[in-house]
């Protein structure tokens, strides 16, 4: 990382649930609050509160209220944002009661927030951890990028800075997302680097080997689709093949091979996936930025990885067809994703 992290009396550490990789690319920061000796408490909701539970069984986590953001197709995207605007505001409001609330109570002395708006307080230092500050919008409607940077704007505009997980020049992951075109809008913003929970993970590689390790992410019903489909498609090919789906709030055990070769588990712990993802011949994965920063920090990301965005979801879009440009991945849409 590259910044000094401060050492707070008691911090919270707020994470949107939108997939996993929100509150998996806060690890670090969590890891290293606690290593200056910071009391720390971890506020999200749903799958990312139950990932957050397992990875920090020591620390209290704190319910949040959920989004419900909705992504569109193609050309329905802008128009599905806007309309998702008032139940963002909403949850926003509810979640700035609630941090208000438990600033009275707590006196937080730092409060970092991964794309959770109205996760801030006046009475403490608020920043702001997020990779897009620029919407990639549909091809035809780049008209609507400087609209969206507006609105981001506004959003983020009562924090104190804005924690970029990139680098500030070439060579850069987020791209124009963590680059905005009009920055002086925005509150003061520092690249940190790239954030990855691999970056502590212990070294626990095996020589166990797997053809394919695909990895299920994202918001339902998307998620469920896509699981669906990969073990469709992993039933049918020879070779041995894991199945990570993302479910940590599930308990059920490792699965047994059965003759397809497949193996499905629900959740894997860090040192675990990051064994599996470095002794696997192909990775199949969304492609969201928090994974694309995993796969940077494990030095894999190359021709194995083959990136299946979201449809809909622009961002995941430019991002896999910006690696695929650069000849650090593969992009292939869900729809070609059998053929």
């Amino acid at each position: 990382m590259m910044f000094p992290i401060p050492s707070p009396r008691h911090a919270l550490v707020c994470a949107l649930d939108w997939g996993l990789g929100h509150v998996a690319r806060t690890t670090p920061l969590v890891h290293a609050l606690l290593a200056t000796g910071s009391k720390v408490t971890l506020a999200s909701n749903g799958r990312s509160a139950a990932w957050w539970r397992k990875e920090f069984p020591d620390l209290e986590v704190r319910e949040l209220p959920d989004y419900g953001v909705t992504y569109g197709k193609g050309w329905r995207l802008v128009p599905g944002l806007l309309a998702s605007l008032p139940r963002i505001v909403q949850a926003v409001r509810r979640e700035s009661r609630l941090v208000r609330s438990w600033q009275r109570e707590e006196g937080f002395d730092l409060i970092l927030s991964d794309n959770r708006y109205g996760c801030r307080s006046p009475q403490a230092p608020s920043i702001l951890v997020t990779h897009q500050l620029h919407l990639a919008s549909p091809k035809g409607m780049e008209w609507s990028e400087f609209l969206g940077e507006r609105i981001m704007a506004h959003l983020v505009g009562s924090f104190q800075e804005i924690w970029i997980p990139d680098l500030p020049n070439c060579p850069t992951l987020s791209g124009k997302l963590g680059h905005p075109v009009h920055p002086r809008q925005f509150p003061s913003l520092r690249y940190i680097g790239p954030l990855s929970r691999f970056q502590i993970a212990p070294d626990t590689a095996s020589n166990e080997a797997w053809d394919t390790v695909a990895l299920v992410s994202g918001p339902e019903p998307a998620r469920t689709t896509f699981e669906d489909l990969l073990r469709q498609i992993l039933s049918n090919r020879p070779g041995r093949h894991m199945l990570v789906r993302g479910r940590p709030d599930l308990k059920a055990p490792l699965a047994d091979i059965q003759q397809s070769g497949l193996v499905e588990v629900p959740h894997l712990e860090t040192p675990q996936l990051a064994s599996a993802l470095l002794h696997a011949r192909e990775i199949i994965c969304r492609g969201g930025y928090s994974t694309i920063m995993d796969l940077a920090a494990l030095g894999i990301l190359d021709d194995r990885c083959t990136f299946i965005p979201t449809p809909g979801q622009t961002e995941q879009e430019y991002l896999a067809r910006q690696l695929a440009t650069q000849g650090r991945g593969k992009m292939k849409l869900e729809k070609d994703l059998a053929g």
